[in-house]
């Protein structure tokens, strides 16, 4: 029963991933009322760490997840024909940095040779994306020793420990190791790769097609809130994502903002460009995450961003 059959608004279950600034633009949408001006009401939560994303998807434990194209891929290659649809997207750029335990001056691709790198450690596409730079700078990946499998907690406690020369975070962590000295900026993963569709908002083939009102209006409500952010200054943003980041100096907020604008890593309209699908395809199948080149239309669901920008 939609919403104005009852004059209530309509349940919404929604979750990101992982909590980081790289994520704003839900953030922003949940905590600005856009979905709630909709006619939805959103319950929003994070994936708890030890579960798979999609499993809860199809356990029917969230609506609508945070995720990336990398995920419904890998499921289509294992014979999945109900992997998650997307339907708009999130984030345009690679959001990550390479943070060094040394200044950066001078710094060079090749300084990474015969030294210790932390990546991420929960998902693979981060770590690919790293390798396809590594690649393009023509480093030798065999001489860098790769410190896999951490926690962030972990991550970051092992970083500020010494253990490694690099490690590789979005905001707020790797902006909190250069504002506390710990860390040194030396590459931004977003100058590299250039349009990649990164991360997005999935569902079940199933909830879009019983409920097809939800999705759309929750895609307007979205891109409200992405023009919204596109407007306001990093401390507007930095204030209305605030309580998501408990702790979080406000420092830290607002300079992860301004360099995530800089670096044009928010897209301002939901919808999935062929060519940032097809980008982000070619470098999981480089990496070795994906086999096979799905095709765009096998995978998105073009139509409820389309509708909302119009």
């Amino acid at each position: 029963m939609s919403t104005q059959d009852t004059g209530r608004p309509q349940r919404l279950r929604l979750m990101d991933t992982y909590r980081n600034l790289f994520y704003t633009p839900i953030y922003t949408a949940v905590a600005g009322g856009f979905l709630y001006a909709e006619g939805l009401d959103v319950m929003f939560s994070t994936v708890p760490s030890e579960r798979p994303p999609l499993e809860m998807l199809k356990q029917d434990e969230v609506d609508i997840i945070q995720t990336g194209i990398s995920r419904s891929l890998m499921a289509l290659d294992d014979g999945d024909e109900d992997a998650p649809l997307h339907i708009a997207e999130i984030n345009q750029r690679d959001g990550f940095f390479l943070v060094s335990s040394t200044p950066t001056d001078n710094w060079q691709w090749s300084d990474l040779e015969g030294s210790t790198v932390i990546p991420i450690g929960f998902t693979p596409v981060p770590l690919t994306s790293l390798t396809a730079a590594l690649r393009k700078h023509n480093v030798n990946i065999d001489s860098i020793t790769m410190l896999k499998g951490l926690s962030a907690d972990d991550a970051l406690a092992a970083f500020r420990n010494g253990d490694a020369d690099y490690i590789h975070m979005p905001n707020p962590q790797a902006q909190t190791l250069i504002e506390e000295g710990s860390g040194h900026l030396a590459a931004s993963l977003a100058s590299e790769h250039g349009y990649l569709c990164y991360s997005s908002f999935a569902a079940t083939p199933t909830f879009i097609d019983q409920n097809p009102d939800i999705i759309h209006r929750f895609v307007r409500g979205f891109h409200k809130a992405q023009q919204w952010l596109a407007a306001a200054d990093p401390a507007t943003v930095a204030d209305r994502v605030k309580p998501f980041f408990p702790g979080v100096p406000d420092s830290v907020l607002q300079t992860s903002i301004t360099r995530y604008k800089s670096l044009e890593i928010w897209p301002q309209t939901p919808d999935i460009g062929i060519d940032g699908y097809d980008s982000m395809c070619q470098v999981l199948i480089a990496g070795g995450v994906v086999k096979a080149h799905h095709p765009y239309d096998r995978l998105v669901r073009p139509e409820f961003a389309q509708q909302a920008m119009s």
